[in-house]
């Protein structure tokens, strides 16, 4: 079937083409007359490869008809030639979801029947075909985007990445150009041109006009919708990036614990002042007691931890230590309690929790997590919303309260001073819905 397919930087082009041979027997242009006559065709590009050593030019020709494309369609298969300059390949191309275009040339010609679009099992039945056809398949150069669908053959298939948004960046103006069609005509030429221009001078300008307008409004409506469909998709990948972009409190919480409960209070000299866990690992910050030295340090830090970091203060030591957290599932918005609850939740849990000396501070402030509130925009008026909270007290109630937070609250940073009592510092963001 024929599909538009959109090139990246230049525009729509037809793909899935008939590529008829014109074998030149009674001239080229009647033969692509008598091609046309009996599919009423109304536009139509010749694709033809110059004969070497005084051989005869290799001609085909494409046929569209007016219901097919009501303005002058481009080749698609012209633009492959353009970009990939081999004489023989196939390319396979995921072009929307669940739709292929396959095409191929053999000796600088289209295969016969090798222009298609469909679904995937249609596509790949057309590829299997073509390659039994060739003698020595392992040779032909495969251009696609979609290794994973090429079927486990007998040979090595010698596989290239290729894509529409590379044809776009390997291809120029002037190729778009040239892979325009031009009309077709199967009627006796000049008699119906001076008959036509009779009569189309007195109504050439308005006509004009009404295709002019038909057009600029298909194409503004296109280009809209696209760029909703765009907007939607970036939108909803920058909203799961954000709820996932840190760690669940009941998971990060226990991990940072267990990292850092058997550490040891000095090393060598070095007492261990403060300890500050983010993200996928913990920094320790020890200081120089009598006689300390970094290369005693160094000896005696355990062999597992990594190199630390030593700065102008000749009296710190700055340790990371990583961490390791176990397989959780990505958070959705989906399943998001709404702002309301949220802060209920954390509400009431600061309360009980100012009977144990721990404060909890709530969320001061909701924003989205993706997208320009300014905007306004009723079609993202879902978007997720994160609040920022704070907790600090003695270390021993951490790990209770990082239980009975919100399952949406996750932690920033969390910072422990070894002080007498050990205390915490917790940063955390909570998400909900709006």
């Amino acid at each position: 079937m024929l599909a538009r397919v959109e090139i990246p930087g230049f525009g729509q082009a037809l793909a899935g083409l008939d590529w008829l041979a014109i074998p030149g027997m009674d001239g080229r242009r009647t033969e692509i007359k008598a091609l046309g006559r009996g599919v009423d065709a109304a536009w139509e590009f010749v694709w033809t490869v110059k004969g070497e050593h005084g051989a005869d030019d290799k001609e085909s020709v494409a046929l569209v008809i007016k219901s097919e494309s009501k303005k002058r369609p481009v080749a698609a298969a012209s633009l492959v030639r353009a970009a990939i300059h081999e004489s023989s390949f196939i390319t396979l191309i995921e072009v929307s979801d669940q739709l292929f275009w396959i095409f191929a040339i053999t000796d600088g010609m289209p295969g016969k029947g090798m222009d298609r679009v469909g679904d995937l099992s249609e596509v790949m039945g057309v590829f299997k075909d073509f390659i039994n056809t060739l003698t020595t398949p392992d040779e032909m150069p495969v251009y696609t985007n979609k290794q994973e669908v090429l079927p486990t053959l007998n040979f090595q298939m010698d596989v290239r990445n290729f894509s529409l948004e590379i044809l776009g960046h390997s291809i120029a103006k002037r190729d778009f150009s040239k892979a325009a069609f031009k009309r077709h005509t199967s009627a006796p030429v000049i008699p119906i041109v001076i008959g036509a221009v009779l009569i189309a001078l007195g109504c050439a300008y308005h006509f004009y006009q009404l295709q002019a307008e038909e057009t600029a409004r298909r194409d503004s409506a296109q280009i809209r919708e696209r760029a909703i469909a765009k907007r939607k998709e970036e939108l909803a990948a920058a909203v799961s990036t954000a709820l996932n972009s840190t760690v669940p409190v009941r998971i990060a919480i226990p991990a940072y614990l267990g990292a850092t409960q058997n550490l040891s209070r000095l090393v060598e000299g070095w007492k261990l002042t403060s300890i500050e866990c983010e993200g996928q690992g913990c920094t320790l910050t020890y200081a120089a007691q009598a006689f300390a030295t970094w290369a005693g340090y160094l000896k005696a830090k355990p062999a597992e931890w990594p190199m630390p970091s030593f700065d102008a203060d000749i009296n710190k030591v700055t340790q990371p230590i990583s961490v390791q957290f176990p397989d959780r599932t990505p958070r959705s918005a989906e399943v998001l309690p709404s702002r309301d609850r949220v802060r209920f939740d954390l509400g009431n849990l600061a309360q009980v929790a100012k009977n144990l000396a721990l404060e909890l501070r709530l969320p001061s402030t909701w924003n989205r997590v993706a997208g320009s509130p300014a905007l306004g925009n009723p079609d993202e008026q879902w978007v997720p919303v994160a609040g920022d909270f704070n907790a600090s007290g003695s270390a021993v109630l951490l790990k209770d309260l990082a239980a009975r937070l919100p399952d949406t609250s996750d932690v920033s940073s969390v910072t422990f001073k070894l002080d007498e009592p050990v205390t915490f510092e917790l940063k955390g963001k909570a998400y909900a819905n709006p």
